[in-house]
């Protein structure tokens, strides 16, 4: 069975170790945000589809920022796996939730994917898919890393890669890090909705430096 994503992508993607989410209102925040998580040391981030700007934002981070690695979340509706992957730039898709016609669109459109999963049996469910690498989402809410280290216990011969997102923070980052498991964390606090509005970019490359400081020294 085809690998919903395949090793060298799960190898680039944890060798950074830290995804910046990121909900883009406006186009002309696009770019500066991009270049203030590169200058923090980010080069990875999930553009989510929940905006309008969303899309029209792929082409101006991959015009002005080369170095940043895209990847789109919120991947939902029928034909959106399609639509990004027609983008050069976007090298992986994920979704918050398991939606196997989702997957399989994915698959079909040579997307990278990384499904949802919040449960053992959409775990079995996304394995069965061709899955090796899933968002734990909402990670903290599901119970934290205590509850990612059991749901992990019966499949960990399977070498399934974790990408941990929904609560994850500075205050917890460094006890993910140590988990081998997890592929990388995805962080919304980086570079959230208010400081991107804001154009704070200073504080978000503070924030970038921080995490990925926790990360290296955790790692």
């Amino acid at each position: 069975m085809k690998l919903t994503m395949a090793k060298e992508i799960q190898d680039i993607i944890a060798k950074e170790g830290i995804i910046a989410v990121l909900e883009i209102e406006s186009e002309q925040n696009a770019v500066p945000v991009a270049k203030a998580l590169l200058d923090g040391g980010i080069t990875v981030i999930e553009l989510a589809l929940r905006t309008q700007a969303a899309v029209p934002s792929i082409s101006l981070i991959a015009k002005e920022v080369p170095q940043m690695y895209i990847g789109i979340g919120t991947i939902i509706e029928p034909g959106q796996a399609a639509m990004v992957k027609k983008y050069d730039s976007v090298r992986f898709g994920v979704s918050p939730g398991l939606n196997p016609e989702i997957v399989k669109e994915a698959v079909a459109a040579d997307l990278p994917f990384a499904p949802g999963i919040a449960t053992p049996s959409e775990l079995e469910q996304a394995i069965s898919l061709g899955c090796r690498a899933v968002k734990l989402f909402p990670a903290e809410g599901m119970g934290g890393l205590s509850y990612l280290k059991n749901i992990n216990g019966p499949y960990n011969h399977l070498g399934i890669k974790y990408i941990p997102l929904g609560g994850v923070s500075v205050n917890n980052l460094a006890d993910y890090a140590k988990f081998s498991p997890v592929l990388a964390i995805g962080g919304s606090w980086i570079a959230n909705k208010e400081l991107i509005n804001a154009q704070d970019w200073n504080e978000i490359t503070r924030r970038a430096k921080e995490a990925k400081k926790i990360w290296v020294d955790n790692r």
